[in-house]
């Protein structure tokens, strides 16, 4: 009983991070959620939920070159499901949408 207890606590806390993306509260999404990356990189547990939502509240609060990486490692895992699919295209829009930007500042038009 106490490891299921365990598992449904460390889901919700999940949730929660996944809840704060949403409603662009990203600073605390991004405290949330570390700690369930940080474990899923060790393990090398692909979780395209989990990457590509960690991943949006990154690039929203700046941290570029965290977003790159943690992009890479979402482009390197198979989507398994429609809904992981949609994750990695979501994904792949941030990443163009940044990739253009950064042309612009450049002085290069798109």
């Amino acid at each position: 009983m106490e490891k299921t207890e365990k598992l449904k606590a460390f889901a919700q806390e999940m949730k929660e991070g996944f809840q704060l993306v949403k409603e662009k509260r990203d600073d605390e999404a991004l405290n949330k959620l570390k700690p369930f990356v940080e474990l899923m990189r060790r393990s090398s547990a692909p979780h395209i939920r989990l990457f590509s939502t960690y991943s949006i509240a990154q690039i929203r609060t700046g941290d570029l070159e965290g977003f790159l990486q943690t992009y890479a490692e979402v482009k390197e895992m198979e989507a398994k499901s429609e809904e992981e699919t949609k994750f990695k295209e979501q994904l792949d829009g941030f990443f163009n949408d940044l990739m253009a930007e950064l042309q612009k500042d450049n002085g290069h038009p798109s």
